[in-house]
């Protein structure tokens, strides 16, 4: 492939602030990166990954297409964030706030959060979202109250103690910390980041002189904390960690704890996808905004998605929501033709027929549209 570099870039305005979309081809590594800033602070970055043997045209076509798809996502949520403003639907203000969440875009998810917690919503996964809004902004202290209640809703759920136990393991509470990854793990055997997370408080805790109890036994019990990581997690089988679990075996825990450390950061940016959620709420509160191209785009990246999962069954549910979208946009466009027909000939009894049926058509591609999201 001959292309050396190339960007996109495109500034998407919401509520009086400038939101900016980049998308960097890397050659050099074989990856599109396509990245959110805000304030010129870098909020969260998407990786795809290509083929080094791809055609420049078949890359830069990949360029274009995750810039559009990261763009038109982003610019969507916002447009629902506006109009649901006006609106007292606590679990639409939920759900929008979790999307918002899952692109990193803290503070507004935080405020769609608050907003169904006052309208009333009793759901741990609310408490959750805020919870991890303000860990990542740094706000240990209501992170951790935050946290604390959506156990008092939830007190087998196994996010919340792992969450819980971050924000411990930030405010340096080392035995508050292994607490609750221990019960994160006890409540799910193959919580990977559990595992990861217990590493490093066990790391910590000999760092800080925490607790004496949990430096016990300490190198063979963290070596084997380390390969159960591996084994849940095959694709952390690399030189980096590998060097992890070679200083855990010499009882290196602070090269340990840096090595554990820089892993996380460096996909702490990385944002988890969440199709489903984002068209419910696309689709809900802003499809006539939609275009064809938006809606192939999106019909597109499920197809891929169910490439690579085929059994995955939420995803063939979201396709064929998307294939009823694309029918409400193709009758409501007939619609819109046949009332231009009779602007032009207010006599032309065939476009009049013709609006008639397909008003009743257009009703009811309209009320099963409503009803899939439901």
């Amino acid at each position: 492939m001959n292309v050396q570099s190339y960007e996109l870039s495109s500034e998407i305005l919401a509520k009086g602030h400038k939101y900016y979309v980049q998308t960097t081809l890397i050659s050099s590594q074989n990856r599109v990166v396509t990245s959110l800033f805000h304030e010129g602070n870098l909020l969260s970055k998407q990786v795809e990954s290509y083929d080094p043997l791809s055609s420049s045209e078949a890359v830069l076509s990949l360029a274009r297409r995750c810039h559009e798809e990261r763009k038109s996502r982003i610019s969507s949520l916002l447009e629902v964030s506006t109009k649901l403003s006006k609106m007292e639907d606590a679990r639409a203000h939920l759900k929008l706030g979790e999307a918002l969440y899952h692109q990193y875009l803290l503070k507004e998810a935080m405020a769609e959060v608050v907003r169904a917690i006052k309208l009333g919503v009793k759901d741990s996964t609310a408490f959750s979202i805020l919870g991890n809004c303000l860990l990542d902004l740094g706000d240990h202290d209501r992170a951790l109250r935050a946290f604390q209640h959506g156990l008092e809703i939830s007190p087998k759920y196994p996010d919340l103690h792992n969450d819980l136990g971050r924000t411990y393991l930030g405010l340096k509470r080392c035995r508050n910390a292994v607490n609750e990854f221990e019960k994160a793990i006890d409540l799910n055997k193959y919580y990977v980041e559990a595992y990861m997370n217990l590493a490093m408080a066990l790391c910590l805790n000999v760092i800080e002189k925490d607790d004496f109890e949990l430096s016990k036994e300490l190198p063979s019990r963290l070596v084997k904390i380390l390969q159960m990581v591996v084994q849940l997690k095959p694709s952390l089988d690399v030189a980096e960690f590998n060097e992890a679990l070679a200083a855990a075996k010499d009882g290196q825990y602070d090269k340990v704890w840096e090595i554990l450390s820089k892993i996380q950061e460096e996909s702490s940016k990385f944002i988890t996808d969440n199709l489903s959620l984002d068209l419910y709420l696309i689709l809900k509160f802003d499809s006539e905004n939609l275009t064809e191209e938006d809606i192939d785009r999106y019909i597109d990246k499920t197809q891929r998605a169910l490439e690579a999962n085929p059994n995955f069954a939420d995803l063939r549910n979201d396709l064929g929501v998307l294939y009823t979208a694309k029918c409400k946009l193709f009758i409501d466009k007939a619609n819109l033709s046949f009332k231009e027909a009779l602007k032009i000939n207010k006599d032309f009894k065939k476009a009049e027929k013709n609006l008639k049926l397909s008003e009743n058509d257009r009703q009811g591609i309209h009320l099963l549209l409503r009803a899939l999201l439901d």
